[in-house]
């Protein structure tokens, strides 16, 4: 039976922190039947006029001490107070929650721990409260600030009694971590740096952080393994941890092994996803840290993370923020449909550029064509013209010529008539004079003179014979003459005739082949800069519905007008 103590008032404090307890109604302090004597000694009652004395072992037994620490621990915390705690373990068994209470350092070290639990009883008030407050359940890694009862058991040690919680302290803590990590980036200047980057156009080649076991992940896999068996986009996925102590780490070498590969192979954005997981395991996604490599990363960051309502600071410093995987993927695969129903757009308006295009320099090359055509008949004709005149100047001329020749020999040969007559009237003149006066000599001089008459006579006949023949080997001369330029006017005509025929041909053939080349190079020309990127350089492009207008006749002949620039399309209405 318990042995009853004579403490006085002053010292019963004292005695209950040695292990003592006050007996319930009367209120005496008396020493439990597994408590050892040794340590009140100064309070045992007296027997017969002296006080009781014990033999007992040396020392204090475990118990004793550990019944002292429990009436220390009920002393000195009679009432619940309110501690701030991060909860490091959490889990429930017969309806209590079990909890390892942990504080740390600024640095995060871990510097206490202790066990806490939430009874049965108050556990699904304590719960739902938090819950409705904060949108969260209670998780590892949060900071709470809860009423606590200390409490020591000598069976199971010291405990924590939690009665009730105060969400408005987690949720301070965490938007005043929000706002630090906000103001940090702001005063390193990259709070806006991902997000001021151009969002990607086209998707290409994706890099893809996430859980390996989460339930968004296989969602985002079915349409993106579709796009990637189709050929129209590629991904490569880093597996990172989303919860618990390993989550800044992990998540931060994902970051940097996707930044490596782009270094290599370039990608059009990171896709950061987790999908799934209770609201409140969002806090491990807090940390400046992966605020700061989402900010710094080269290429366009898209989150999923998987919560509508709920938003992190890396959400906030992407580039794009989406409520699901499942819409990031949506997102993927319609900016690749639009891209390439974009592209089918401007193929045929190219292409309908490009007809019209050819048929202009089809017929322009035609008409030139014709102008050549023209320009050679022409030639041809002036030519002909000029060389029947060449011939007619050279046919009269030779006809005038030879008649000359002809009046020239009749001139000669009535000339050399005349002489001989003369010649001859003189001769007989002479001889008769002769007989005259020489009549004694008549039969010598007559032979004399017959003979002088007949020397005479052939000297006259072979000049005048060499005489015609001159004349006949100056007229055979003048005629070679003017056979031969005649010949060579002919030939120059000829020979001017065909280099303009061939000067025409060639400059014609050369232009033709020039038009051709320039609508070639015009075709790829345009097919290499497609229409969006002529828009940037400050063109725009009119069109009557989708049709390309390129003249002034065009567009008045259209009611309505479609000027498409780089930001977008405005409609004009002709005679407004």
């Amino acid at each position: 039976m318990p042995t009853f103590l004579d403490v006085p008032e002053e010292e019963r404090e004292r005695a209950l922190a040695l292990g003592a307890c006050r007996e319930a109604g009367t209120l005496r302090i008396y020493v439990p039947d597994d408590t050892a004597l040794a340590s009140f000694q100064t309070w045992l009652p007296t027997v017969a006029g002296s006080a009781v004395t014990l033999s007992s072992p040396p020392g204090t037994s475990l118990t004793a001490l550990l019944k002292r620490i429990e009436g220390a621990v009920a002393h000195a915390f009679p009432q619940p107070e309110w501690v701030r705690i991060e909860i490091s373990e959490i889990g429930g068994k017969g309806g209590h929650l079990y909890l390892v209470a942990i504080d740390r350092a600024e640095d995060g070290t871990e510097i206490s721990k202790a066990k806490a639990i939430i009874w049965s009883s108050q556990a699904n008030t304590i719960g739902r409260k938090f819950f409705k407050a904060t949108g969260s359940q209670l998780t590892a890694g949060i900071k709470v600030l809860v009423l606590v009862q200390p409490g020591f058991k000598p069976q199971h040690g010291l405990s924590l009694v939690i009665s009730d919680i105060d969400p408005s302290y987690t949720l301070g803590d965490m938007h005043a971590r929000l706002k630090r990590i906000r103001e940090t980036l702001q005063a390193e200047g990259i709070a806006e740096k991902n997000r001021s980057l151009p969002a990607p156009a086209d998707f290409c080649r994706v890099a893809v952080i996430a859980p390996t076991s989460a339930a968004g992940l296989e969602d985002f896999q079915v349409e993106a393994n579709r796009l990637t068996s189709a050929g129209l986009c590629e991904f490569t996925y880093f597996d990172a941890t989303f919860q618990g102590e390993q989550t800044k780490l992990s998540i931060r070498q994902a970051f940097i092994d996707a930044n490596e590969m782009h270094k290599t192979a370039p990608i059009d954005a990171l896709v950061v996803i987790r999908g799934g997981g209770a609201a409140a395991d969002l806090h491990w996604l807090n940390e400046e840290l992966l605020a700061r490599m989402v900010c710094r990363f080269p290429v366009p960051v898209l989150t999923g993370i998987g919560h509508e309502r709920d938003s992190t600071i890396l959400d906030e410093c992407a580039n794009q923020r989406f409520g699901t995987p499942s819409k990031v993927i949506a997102h993927i695969s319609r900016a690749i449909a639009q891209n390439a129903q974009q592209a089918m757009a401007d193929w045929n308006a190219i292409l309908h550029a490009a007809t019209a295009r050819v048929n202009h320099a089809e017929t322009k090359a035609g008409q030139t064509r014709d102008m050549m055509s023209a320009a050679i008949d022409k030639r041809l004709d002036r030519a002909a013209f000029e060389s029947q005149k060449y011939q007619t100047t050279i046919r009269n001329n030779a006809v005038s010529l030879l008649d000359l020749a002809g009046r020239n020999i009749d001139l000669v040969n009535a000339a050399i008539g005349s002489g001989a007559l003369a010649t001859l009237g003189v001769a007989q003149n002479s001889v008769d004079h002769a007989l005259a006066t020489v009549k004694d000599r008549a039969r010598t001089a007559i032979r004399a003179t017959d003979v002088a008459v007949d020397g005479h006579h052939a000297s006259i006949t072979l000049a005048a014979r060499r005489s015609i023949d001159g004349i006949a080997d100056h007229l055979d001369e003048r005629w070679n003459s003017v056979i031969s330029a005649t010949s060579s006017i002919v030939g120059a005509a000829d020979a001017e005739m065909r280099r303009n025929f061939g000067d025409i041909r060639f400059y014609a053939i050369k232009s033709l082949a020039a038009a051709e080349e320039q609508s070639k190079q015009t075709m790829e020309a345009i097919l290499a800069h497609g229409v969006g990127p002529t828009l940037k350089r400050g063109f725009a492009l009119v069109r009557a519905g989708e049709v390309p207008v390129s003249s002034k006749e065009a567009a008045l002949r259209n009611r309505a007008l479609n000027i498409e620039f780089r930001d977008g399309t405005i409609t004009v209405i002709n005679g407004d």
